[in-house]
């Protein structure tokens, strides 16, 4: 079966579980229905289809699975969000790049009319209305630390020049990370990528320091974790979020405190631009 044939048979069979079920149902019901439609309908069908994470030609185990591969061929992403952002469009267009896939069919269920919720993405391809990823990676690979937001570029300085030089070299690190995988991976992915990065760059780090938990004096028998800690200077916390709140920004400032340090970074890699997922963090003097 041709492409454009198979993804009319997906986009027919999803049409028809939309017209059972309606909007408004559990996105793993869709899922389950979408696999019986198009299973009866004849297509090759794979469910939850495992891809590993290669970065820099290792494989890491801490890869995704796909919600359906059609035929081996179409990568099919199952919604039912009030609204498809870009970031989402950007999470298949990464699936598709790391699998070696070249169409893709975002269908968000949650919708009156499923023609409302259908979007085709095409890996590399210059089809008219179709974002490719080429493009995307293009536009990230254009970010650097100099096009950082205000917010991060004129944060007050932590008063040591060994922490704001480490600093920059985690935030560089990372933006070749996210160059390279894109959003929508698993925040473990994102931290695995940017351990070997530092490791490539010759940065040293430490990996899930221990941090006892003490009030007043009393030790409380119970520790926290901090993510990485980069040249002893600064810790790291390399997250995938819908969106960074003040209460990650509080839990790295507490660890700030309780480990004094004076630097922190709060990375989170489910963006579209990595700068809007930067969070620099100082430990003032008074704390």
């Amino acid at each position: 079966m041709k492409t454009n044939d198979l993804t009319r048979e997906i986009i027919g069979g999803a049409i028809e579980v939309h017209r059972e079920l309606g909007p408004a149902k559990p996105e793993a019901a869709y899922e389950r229905a979408l696999a019986v439609e198009l299973t009866r309908r004849g297509l090759q069908l794979v469910t939850q289809h495992a891809v590993p994470v290669v970065y820099k030609g290792v494989k890491l185990d801490c890869g995704y699975r796909l919600d359906l591969l059609a035929a081996h061929t179409v990568v099919i992403e199952v919604k039912a969000v009030e609204a498809v952002h870009p970031v989402h469009r950007a999470q298949v267009l990464t699936y598709l790049k790391l699998g070696g896939w070249k169409i893709a069919l975002l269908l968000n269920f949650n919708v009156a009319v499923l023609k409302e919720g259908i979007q085709r993405l095409v890996l590399g391809l210059d089809e008219h209305g179709d974002e490719t990823a080429v493009t995307r990676s293009t536009q990230r690979g254009e970010a650097s630390s100099a096009a950082l937001p205000h917010r991060f570029r004129s944060a007050d300085d932590s008063g040591d020049a060994d922490a704001e030089r480490a600093a920059h070299e985690v935030v560089d690190a990372a933006m070749e990370v996210h160059q390279a995988l894109g959003p929508g991976l698993l925040a473990s992915a994102y931290q695995a990528c940017l351990c070997h990065e530092l490791h490539l760059r010759a940065v040293p780090f430490e990996r899930k320091q221990s941090l006892p938990l003490v009030y007043k004096g009393t030790p409380l028998g119970e520790s926290d974790e901090v993510e990485l800690v980069v040249r002893k200077k600064v810790i790291v916390n390399p997250c995938a979020l819908a969106a960074l709140q003040p209460v990650h920004e509080a839990a790295l400032l507490s660890q700030l405190r309780l480990g004094r340090w004076r630097l922190g970074l709060l990375i989170n890699f489910n963006t579209i631009h990595l700068a809007d997922g930067l969070r620099r963090l100082v430990l003032s003097r008074a704390d």
